[in-house]
């Protein structure tokens, strides 16, 4: 019996334990999203060194993206409510491109356009075109170039989500 006892016991701390380690794409927030990449804004996610922003703005009858690139233009989408049931951006949008380095194979990055020490849905990033993420709220600073880190010493890096490509069709999904 008390074989038994120490066994449930040690199979309960076993099973407890906090899982610390470091998975390279975000579960925490719910993503799902398609583009044509042949189509502007998104044509741009192709070059090296380019990102856009992308979140949803709702209004009384409407919603749309909103996406700025890297030079600071603005686009809207309108969405119908096919789409907009369909898309869900993460904590409050996503920034996606093609960093420059870390990235042989050329493929597009998705992060979220929340501040991961902030953690909250009004605390959006801003990012400029040397691939810099920025937040106003905690000062933290993130390179989109290389994996998202921290370059001011921040703890966590920015939320990343998977993406794939299929005949010039972007999907970021989790």
């Amino acid at each position: 019996m008390k074989r038994c006892f120490i066994l449930a016991l040690s199979l309960l701390f076993a099973t407890a334990c906090e899982r610390n380690s470091y998975t390279l794409y975000s579960r925490r927030y719910h993503v799902s999203f398609t583009c044509d990449m042949a189509v502007s804004p998104y044509n741009q996610l192709s070059t090296p060194g380019r990102f856009i922003s992308i979140r949803k703005i709702k209004s009384d009858n409407e919603c749309k993206l909103h996406m700025v690139d890297s030079d600071g233009a603005k686009f809207d989408q309108e969405l119908d409510a096919r789409q907009d049931a369909l898309f869900d951006l993460g904590l409050c949008g996503l920034i996606m491109g093609t960093p420059l380095f870390d990235n042989d194979s050329f493929s597009v990055w998705a992060f979220d356009l929340g501040c991961p020490e902030c953690d909250q849905a009004d605390v959006r990033l801003s990012f400029d075109q040397q691939g810099n993420a920025s937040c106003s709220k905690c000062g933290g600073i993130w390179a989109l170039n290389t994996d998202g880190v921290s370059t001011n010493g921040k703890k966590r890096p920015l939320f990343r989500y998977p993406v794939a490509c299929n005949n010039g069709v972007l999907t970021v999904a989790n």
